[in-house]
């Protein structure tokens, strides 16, 4: 099995969890050094190195706003060496209530079969409007 193969199924893999609502999988992946840049200029865009400041900065804050298991499911999974796009679409409500379901085209790279780059990009403007702006 070529790396782009066991890439491409680690993260199907991961993202069929996701899918469920069971976020371990695509945890399990996560290299100590990664970087996660959410691309675009809105609130929730923003880069954070390292997993313990990806965690902290960037899935907590997003996290604590969600009353529901967070779903990502995927709709397209490509990969070429060490790069994985995933086309996915996130399904969760808020604590106000409301729903967020945004589309997502996740751009990640890996080494040794651990994720150590992503570029999530987003509709920056739904994120704002339905998960506030501080």
């Amino acid at each position: 099995m070529s790396v782009a193969e066991r890439n491409r199924a680690a993260l199907s893999r991961a993202f069929k969890e996701l899918e469920k609502g069971n976020a371990d999988a695509f945890m399990a992946l996560f290299s100590e050094d990664i970087t996660w840049r959410v691309m675009g200029s809105s609130y929730w865009s923003r880069e954070a190195k390292g997993l313990a400041n990806v965690q902290k900065d960037l899935m907590g804050p997003l996290f604590s706003r969600f009353a529901a298991p967070y779903l990502n499911i995927p709709e397209l999974v490509i990969a070429d060496g060490d790069h994985v796009v995933v086309l996915a679409r996130g399904d969760t409500t808020t604590t106000e209530g409301q729903r967020y379901n945004n589309d997502y085209c996740f751009a990640f790279r890996l080494e040794a079969g651990k994720i150590v780059s992503v570029r999530e990009y987003l509709d920056t403007k739904l994120a704002d409007a339905v998960l506030g702006t501080g």
